[in-house]
């Protein structure tokens, strides 16, 4: 145990009594503590330990502290050792002597005293040294500052004058806090921001740099044409009643705007000030909206860097939310011979207006009609649920039950427990341990001891329920696994079963003999920082990005200081991806995490990611997640862009029209209403919809889905519905109601309407579907009709007669793969039910809410009807506690509506009103996977538990009909929880899975839907789309689509008209003829002289270390050679194409700068493309080599080429380069070789000018009657235009092989000064030719034997087709960056050489 007292300052805890049977230490010795915000004048969760050692056999039964801001219980024990906790949570300033009393057992008092301090942060060396690049996000401006001088800790929070912003320590050590400022109020938007520090004892001002200041002031918006909706809001005495509870009205502005958040807010007498939301358009010419929430508002908009102020008067009048008016009956506990239970009845005097209600027994609950509903209508009705009664509970935190609309629960009622609490032992830790599962997942194993039993466990905001974890043992002694991301993680509390609970926190001792403390995995704790990620270590696959489809795209990181295991994720901060201002109904799902993996064969961090269509144009926000920390895209290098010329598409679905169909209808004896109504969504398109109607006197309901198929006329951009409700005799008069509407785009967008909107909806204003009908208001939602028979139909219950499990099951296992339960029920038919409206079963758990099981007729009799419903409970849903059953839902046509609470279904004769639960450990059940994208490696993290008893087998089966079931290979397995499987095999459809186990069980299954991922698009241009994809390689001669013509600065070069050549004149009347610009060859002849023929040969290897690329020929390809026996037929051709460098030439071509390739980033794409990604100098390159098995025709800077078959293409785009001068160029160094296993044989080069009209050069590397040909355009996409270029052979000034059986040749591609980006693209084909090298001028041959056999021409045609270019934009930070790029030293001829060794 001496460890333990390391470190301990004796000083703060001094023995007042002497020390003959105790001896204490403080093991945390900080004696004085500072506030958690610099606003405070206390600290805030003070927290101390204290270990004793009882000495001679001494025990201590009883301790105490005189002061009354602090409370001392005992934490742990282990024999004579305890440790006790010492907590306030509030400790105002100064200094506290307290007297600590521990009690031994033979009632001596042992006294201490202890001396705390709560004291404020110095500040007098307080300094703001920088700041970064501010962002903004919803609703706020973000900065990261630096700041230093603080002693002796930095608090988490540092208050600022007239809270005009919040600051907070961000955890990194260079900016240390990150502020999140509220709307600009400065006149002039571009002058720096002035805030005001608070600490207790001093202020201290310092300015941030405007938002608005980062951007050229032209590009600043400078007019705004506003329409609101109803157009007459604004019109003074007239009045507007909100559409729906907090529904009122809206405008939309349409903003010239080059920036995405101009200045433009909606400040309201009694709310924040809110930036309106950009919905649609594109930069210049944007659409803003924003709701009018006030009757005074002030409408301030940005003009240039000015300020105007619109002021306005609206007379709005609110929806009230209705509350509930009881009269209560009876709220208490009803016993039976067989169970307990807690009964709540009240009658209701207010009338029922379609809205939710919340219920809270243990948990929260949001549930609608018919849940509770015993008896009435709408008008007057009885409310009552039966629920378990707790039976013990801890008297200081009793139970309660509460029922009431949203939040105000207007009936609240404590619950008093049955049985007074034998034990107030909370639960206790034994041990622990962490694995890591996945890239963002870890398994924490904890064995847990609890007198009571535990109940649930959890982190910080997932609540892991016992039947979530529980894999061995019982829930009173056992072993307990969870699956948690860092991002879940806080601490872990445990639950009992009775309230008691236990919160152990990082660093907590869990045992003190011996000791044990509770501790994240090492590469959780690791601490990343700025650094890390600022020397050019962070790459996109695509940088800049053209958004009418969905964007797939992988970031790589690259870090040697970062640990392989680190967990690190990507999020995307976007307005589609993350709609915090327009949409927080999945808040709980909104961020979604894309985890970073190792790649051990690239050594990088490695996350896929898809950035949604249609997008706003700009920087794309993002977060790099790590620890319960990160980096936002504004600290990062380099950023990530959506291209200008993206059109947004940020609102919902809307109604164009919309028509009552029977509005009034009186029916005598059947009638059809309803609505027909046209959707419009322009851009993204309408996918699906929901609509909910509902009954204004008998809450009949009816649920209307339906999808684009679903339409009458049009298309998904503007369709035709309607939605029919049939109503026949008898029934009653009133009115159908639409209380719900939910419209989803194919980006998932959504438009909402909700008669009662919950409250975390605060946006309901603005995704109203209903904009367009604003000023006719809600009117046209309702649906009024009129019966004209009057029948009177009473209010008579009909009976119960039966109801029980099917089978008579009175005992489920919860814990089983299978957990299907079924129930048979009657009612009599005596009061005319209406049979459209089917009951719905409750199933009711003590602790885990309730789950409802829907209905259905299954006969009707004379004077009865037969239901039977059937649903799967959630995995241990209610253990170890019974379930209870209730039914609510049924209605009669005299517009009554009934239920049966569990005690009612006791009285019933032979029914099963109640199951106990069982919880099988061993029986496999998957519930989850990790995301699953259609092109990953085929391997699969699973989810769920029984997997620790051995697994037989993991089937796959697939919803695509060409692909065979298969068993998986089993990877690993952790524990009861998880297992890793492979052998996925390739498909974007849904597959299901089967885990068997080696004893014969079989588990659920389990559908995957993979998400679909597609990285082998091509990166988008920099702006307009500057070309067209190339045609995929598997089909015959292709041709592009209709492309845009991109800019092109003229003059571009055309080559001079050349003699026709050859003997025959281009190669004869059937390989060519001859036109004013020379030789034209036909298919598959190609050459000056069209006697080069193309051949086909198989696909070459892929190279996954770089962009070479090596394309072996055999000397028998071809029967049309000069010559071909046994000895041709042996010899091997390699043809090898590379590329080498980047240079840097000034005016007169004299080399500035050589960046040599060396290092690059292999990443598969298709079976046909392949990518590869370098950086020099904050410059990025990437290569695309794409291989052509067939003809294929392309564009390429406004030029039709075509692609010969068995050629490889190169696409080469080039980011921004920094030049070192304006009239200097970039030159693209290539390197073509050709080689031959023969020595005795001859060789020839040739470089000139193409004469077929595609204005190229052409490059001819010859071995015998083998070819290297290579086509090189002259012309490139320059910052998004087509302009010329120059290629040049460059075999006079560098060093180059020159033989017999071996030649090489280097080809300078020379680009003029650019400012954003560059694209060329060379491709490569096989020909063979009719005439050897040894009958042509200039060749090299050897002088050793004459007779050379000779097989076939080999060539390649190295040609330029673009696609488009990636444009690397680098944040300005407002900070000192270290830049340690790392240089490459080798030099060409040392490249050669390494390339000539390669397979020799």
């Amino acid at each position: 145990m001496s460890s333990f007292h390391s470190g301990v300052n004796n000083s703060q805890l001094t023995p007042i009594t002497p020390e003959s049977k105790l001896s204490a230490n403080v093991t945390d010795p900080i004696f004085s503590k500072t506030p958690d915000a610099t606003g405070d004048s206390y600290c805030y969760r003070v927290l101390y330990q204290i270990y004793i050692e009882a000495k001679n056999g001494f025990s201590i039964i009883n301790q105490s502290t005189n002061d009354t801001t602090f409370s001392l219980t005992q934490q742990l024990q282990n024999n004579n050792y305890y440790l006790y906790r010492l907590y306030s949570s509030y400790q105002p300033f100064g200094i506290s002597y307290q007297q600590l009393t521990f009690t031994t057992n033979d009632n001596d008092n042992h006294t201490y005293q202890f001396i705390t301090g709560c004291n404020d942060v110095t500040t007098d060396n307080l300094v703001v040294l920088n700041e970064t690049k501010s962002f903004y996000l919803s609703g706020y401006f973000y900065y990261y500052i630096s700041i230093s001088g603080i002693e002796p800790y930095f608090p988490s929070e540092i208050s600022v004058v007239n809270s005009l912003a919040t600051i907070k320590y961000s955890y990194d050590p260079i900016f240390n806090y990150l502020v999140q400022l509220r709307s600009n109020t400065n006149q002039n938007l571009t002058e720096e921001i002035s805030l005001t520090l608070k600490f207790s004892n001093k202020l201290f001002p310092f300015k941030l740099k405007s938002y608005y200041s980062e951007f050229n002031e032209q590009d600043l918006a400078t007019s705004h044409i506003d329409t609101f909706f109803p157009p007459n809001v604004l019109s003074p005495g007239l009045s507007f009643t909100q559409f729906s509870y907090l529904c009122g009205p809206i405008f939309q502005s349409i903003v010239n705007t080059n920036i995405t958040r101009p200045y433009q807010i909606i400040r309201a007498q009694y709310q924040n000030d809110q930036f309106t939301l950009p919905i649609k358009g594109k930069k210049g010419n944007m659409t803003f909206t924003g709701s009018v929430v006030d009757k005074n508002s002030s409408f301030i908009n940005g003009n240039g860097s000015s300020v105007d102020y619109l002021n306005f008067s609206t007379n709005i009048k609110d929806i009230v939310i209705p509350k509930i008016e009881p009269i209560i009956n009876s709220i208490g506990s009803f016993s039976t011979n067989s169970i307990t239970l807690f009964i709540a009845s009240i009658n209701n005097t207010a009338p029922y207006q379609l809205n939710d209600f919340l219920y809270y027994y243990f948990v929260s609950t949001l549930l609608g009609w018919p849940y509770g509903f015993y008896s009435g209508n709408n008008n007057n009705f009885t409310h009552k649920v039966s629920l378990i009664q707790i039976l013990e509970y801890s008297t200081t935190s009793y139970p309660s039950y509460g029922f009431g609309v949203h939040n105000l629960y207007e009936i609240y009622h404590q619950i008093t427990p049955i049985i007074p609490v034998t034990s107030s032992t909370p639960p206790k830790l034994l041990s622990y341990s962490f694995t890591r599962v996945s890239s963002l997942n870890y398994l924490l194993t904890l064995t847990i001891e609890s007198i009571n039993g535990v109940k649930d466990l959890y982190t910080v905001s997932p609540i892991y329920n016992i039947y979530d974890a529980l894999v061995g043992g019982t829930i009173y002694n056992g072993t307990f696994e969870i699956i948690f991301a860092r991002h879940d993680f806080e601490y872990i509390a445990i639950n009992d079963l009775i309230g008691f609970s236990t919160i152990y926190y990082i660093g907590d001792l869990i045992s003190i003999d011996p000791l044990v403390t509770f501790q994240l995995p090492p590469e959780l704790s690791y601490k990343l920082n700025i650094s890390m990620f600022q020397n050019n270590n962070l790459r996109f696959l695509k940088n800049n990005l053209s958004l009418e489809e969905d964007s797939y795209n992988i970031v790589y990181l690259e870090s040697k200081d970062i640990p392989p295991n680190k967990q690190i994720s990507f999020i995307l901060l976007d307005i589609i991806s993350t709609p915090l201002e327009r949409d927080i109904s999945d808040s709980a799902t909104m961020l979604v995490r894309n985890p970073f993996t190792f790649n051990n064969s690239s050594r990088l961090f490695e996350c896929k990611f898809i950035v949604p269509k249609n997008n706003l144009f700009g920087p794309v926000q993002y977060l790099l997640e790590f620890e319960k920390n990160g980096f936002y895209s504004t600290e990062l290098t380099p950023q990530l862009f959506v291209n200008d010329n993206t059109v947004l598409d940020n609102q919902g679905p809307i109604f164009s029209s919309f028509e009552k169909i029977g509005d009034g209808l009186v029916i005598s004896t059947t009638g059809i209403i309803g609505w027909k109504f046209s959707i419009t969504d322009d851009t993204n398109g309408f996918e699906s919809g929901y609509i909910k109607v509902m009954g204004s006197i008998d809450s009949s309901t009816y649920h209307f889905n339906f999808t684009i198929d679903d339409a009458i006329s049009g298309d998904e951009f503007n369709g035709q519905y309607q939605i029919l409700i049939n109503i026949t005799q008898p029934c009653i008069s009133q009115e159908y109601r639409i209380v719900r509407v939910y419209l989803f785009d194919t980006n998932k967008i959504a438009s909402r309407f909700n008669l009662f909107p919950p409250p975390v909806l605060p946006t309901a204003s603005i995704i109203n579907p209903f904009i367009n009908y604003l000023e006719e208001g809600i009117n046209i939602t309702i649906l009024p009709f009129e019966c004209s028979t009057l029948q009177v139909i009473p209010n008579q219950k009909p009976t119960l007669l039966s109801f029980s499990t099917f089978g008579g099951i009175s005992t489920i296992d919860v814990g089983a793969s299978y957990r299907t339960i079924s129930f048979n029920f009657s009612i009599d038919s005596s009061s005319t039910i209406k049979l459209d409206q089917l009951p719905i079963v409750y199933i009711n758990s003590l602790f885990n809410g309730l789950v409802q099981c829907f209905s259905k007729i299954v006969s009707i009799g004379t004077n009865s009807i037969f239901y039977t419903c059937s649903t799967e409970l959630p995995l241990g849903f209610g253990y170890p506690n019974p379930l209870i059953f209730s039914i609510y839902g049924i209605v009669n046509n005299g517009g009554y509506y009934y239920g049966y609470t569990n005690n009612d279904i006791q009285e019933i004769q032979y029914s099963i009103h109640y199951v106990n639960t069982t919880f099988s450990l061993n029986q496999p059940v998957i519930k989850s996977t990790d995301k699953y994208y259609s092109d990953d490696n085929g391997e699969l993290v699973i989810y769920g538990r029984g997997f620790s008893k051995g697994i037989s087998s993991v089937n796959f089966t697939y919803s695509d009909s060409s692909l065979a079931s298969n068993s998986a290979t089993l990877i690993s397995v952790y524990g009861s929880s998880v297992i890793k499987v492979g052998g996925i095999k390739i498909t974007k459809y849904p597959f299901h899975i089967k885990v068997i186990t080696s004893d014969g069980l079989i588990s659920n299954q389990f559908t995957v839907n993979p998400v679909y991922f597609n990285s082998g698009i091509t990166p988008t241009p920099t702006s307009s789309p500057t070309s067209s994809p190339t045609s995929s390689p598997t089909s015959s001669p292709t041709s592009s689509p209709t492309i845009t013509p991109i800019p092109t600065i003229t003059p571009i070069p055309t080559n001079v008209p050349q003699k026709c050549q050859g003997n025959p004149e281009c190669g004869g009347k059937n390989q060519g003829y001859c036109s004013s610009t020379g030789c034209i060859c036909y298919a598959p002849w190609i050459g000056i002289t069209c006697t080069s023929q193309i051949i086909i040969v198989p696909q070459p290897s892929i190279n996954t270390t770089n962009p070479q690329v090596e394309i072996p020929t055999t000397g028998n390809n071809d029967q049309s050679s000069e010559t071909n026996n046994n000895e041709s037929q042996k010899m091997i051709f390699k043809s090898l194409i590379s590329l080498i460098s980047l240079r840097e030439l000034d005016f007169n071509n004299k080399e500035v700068n050589n960046h040599i390739f060396d290092q690059w980033i292999f990443t598969p794409i298709d079976q046909f493309k392949n990518q590869y990604f370098t950086s020099i100098s904050n410059t990025n390159i990437t290569a695309t080599l794409e291989w052509f098995n067939q003809s294929t025709s392309i564009q390429f800077a406004n030029q039709n080429l075509t692609m010969n078959p068995s050629s490889i293409k190169y696409t080469i785009e080039i980011t921004k380069y920094q030049f070192s001068s304006s009239l200097n160029q970039l030159q693209l160094v290539m390197a073509a070789s050709l080689e031959s296993n023969s020595n005795d044989i001859c060789s020839l080069n040739q470089f000139g000018n193409t004469s077929t009209g595609d204005d190229s050069n052409y490059l001819k590397i010859q071995i015998e009657n083998h070819s290297l040909y290579g086509r090189f355009i002259k012309r490139a996409i320059i910052d998004q235009t087509v302009k010329s270029i120059n290629n040049v052979l460059l075999d006079s000034s560098l060093n180059v092989i020159d033989d017999s059986s071996s030649l090489q040749s280097y080809i300078g591609i020379t680009i003029p000064f650019y400012r954003d980006s560059i694209i060329v693209d060379p491709d490569f084909s096989v020909l063979i030719d009719s005439k050897s090298a040894s009958g042509q001028d200039n060749s090299v041959c050897t002088k050793k034997k004459s007779g050379l056999t000779t097989s076939q021409l080999a060539g390649i045609i190295i040609g330029s087709v673009g696609f488009a270019a990636v444009i690397v934009i680098v944040t300005v930070y407002f900070m000192v960056k270290r830049n340690n790029q790392k240089k490459f030293e080798s030099t060409i001829n040392k490249k050669m050489t390494e390339m000539n060794n390669v397979d020799k």
